[in-house]
């Protein structure tokens, strides 16, 4: 527990956040002994106050949450900002110099800020989501080469937060030069453990704390709850409008997941109907999943520990579709006993009709 909160940045950088919310978050991070609070700059003053005597770091952000800012208006504001109190400093890189392979900028930019704000520590936020595995990479390189503590995943506010994927490649990158950082979108505490394992260090996250009480109750030995899921997934045209669906049961309570995408295949809707039924539980549980789908049956039974193997490659080394998916649900399943079973589709099965039904319903909705 306390190694897990060690490791979370407690973040609360809503636009509408108040001197209230800041004093819940600091109040928290106390109680849990996180490695720091994220805040936004206005709040760093009243955030130092609220932790002070404790070990919890008050971390703020610079040039944030775009990075275009003048390289001097970010030296300036990480100066002004550990002057107020930060002891760390998220800071923005400007993806332009990204995109014209200026890295040499990035660098002199980092230089500016470090002397800045000397023996802070310093997290450079890439945005993974528009970049692709080469300027990734280069940002490692130069990052760490500059002496930037942390390269940090995402801001929160771009297309998509951390990913697994985005986390193991910079992490294998840094050969331990450089440390990671992944932030956006963790909820869960299967999400958490997922990124610490592909080697993060760090998780910024303002879901911490149900994190860290999801890891008490398997801690005390609520580790074991058996779930039983039941999924589908359905198109109007295939491709077309679709939409999916899950049942979950357990200790006689049942839970409803369901959504729609405006373009999508049937094939899609069947996987993301098991994602979002497994995303949803908050830790490791003992599941049965029951589905009339072949593709996904065979697919998770069959198929996948191969393109594991083979990069995601079919026999014929050509992409397997839908792998963007297949790898999210390869991640999940790790973190549970699952047994798959399939059934038989329209045949009276309740769950399974209802599911049917769910999901032509979503479609249907976003449809029209």
């Amino acid at each position: 527990m306390e190694e897990l909160a060690k490791r979370i940045d407690l973040t609360l950088l809503k636009p509408t956040a108040t001197a209230k919310d800041i004093e819940k978050l600091c109040e928290d991070a106390r109680t849990y002994k996180v490695a720091a609070v994220c805040v936004a700059p206005t709040f760093v003053p009243y955030a130092a106050e609220l932790v002070k005597g404790s070990p919890v770091k008050v971390c703020s952000v610079v040039g944030f949450p775009l990075g275009f800012q003048l390289t001097s208006v970010k030296a300036y504001e990480a100066a002004e900002l550990v002057a107020c109190g930060a002891q760390e400093l998220d800071f923005v890189i400007n993806l332009r110099w990204v995109k014209e392979n200026r890295f040499e900028f990035i660098a002199a930019e980092a230089g500016e800020i470090l002397a800045a704000c000397p023996g802070v520590v310093t997290k450079a936020i890439i945005e993974c989501a528009y970049l692709n595995r080469t300027e990734m990479e280069k940002l490692v390189d130069v990052l760490a080469q500059a002496g930037v503590d942390y390269v940090k995943t995402s801001t929160g506010f771009g297309p998509r937060g951390a990913t697994v994927a985005d986390v193991r490649l910079l992490a294998e990158r840094a050969y331990g030069r450089i440390k990671v950082k992944a932030a956006g979108g963790i909820r869960t505490l299967a999400q958490a453990l997922a990124l610490i394992e592909a080697g993060a260090d760090r998780l910024g996250t303002s879901s911490g704390v149900s994190i860290l009480k999801e890891f008490q109750q398997m801690a005390a030995g609520d580790r074991t709850r058996e779930v039983e899921i039941f999924v589908d997934g359905a198109c109007l045209g295939n491709p077309g409008p679709g939409g999916y669906a899950a049942i979950l049961k357990s200790g006689g309570q049942e839970k409803v997941i369901t959504g729609a995408e405006p373009h999508t295949t049937n094939n899609r809707m069947e996987l993301m109907a098991a994602i979002k039924a497994l995303e949803s539980l908050k830790y490791p549980c003992v599941v049965k999943i029951y589905t009339d789908s072949r593709y996904l049956m065979d697919g998770v039974t069959k198929w996948l520990p191969r393109w594991l193997e083979n990069g995601f490659l079919t026999r014929n080394k050509k992409p397997v579709k839908n792998r963007d998916l297949w790898e999210r649900l390869a991640e999940l399943i790790k973190h549970h006993q699952i047994e798959w079973h399939w059934l038989e589709g329209h045949a009276g099965h309740p769950e399974n009709e209802r599911c049917d039904r769910l999901a032509r319903e979503a479609a249907r909705r976003i449809k029209t």
